[in-house]
């Protein structure tokens, strides 16, 4: 027997670009909210290592190094 699915709408955290346009919304069906997470970020999001030229140009144009998990662990 297959394992239900259940319809999530994937929503940007941030609600709204910087021209004040609201940021769509994706309806997901998953199995969880993880799986339909992945689903969205797979398609629109890019990882890789930051090369030097990447933190010398971010930084420069004031990105903040990020902890992963740092707010998971304040909130807990």
């Amino acid at each position: 027997m297959a394992a239900q699915t259940r319809i999530y709408m994937v929503a940007n955290a941030q609600g709204r670009a910087a021209d004040g346009t609201e940021l769509p919304s994706r309806l997901v069906r998953a199995h969880n909210a993880s799986q339909a997470l992945r689903h969205v970020a797979a398609d629109t999001l890019a990882v890789a290592v930051a090369s030097q030229d990447d933190l010398v140009r971010l930084t420069l144009a004031g990105v903040k190094v990020e902890a992963a998990g740092a707010e998971q662990e304040q909130t807990a």
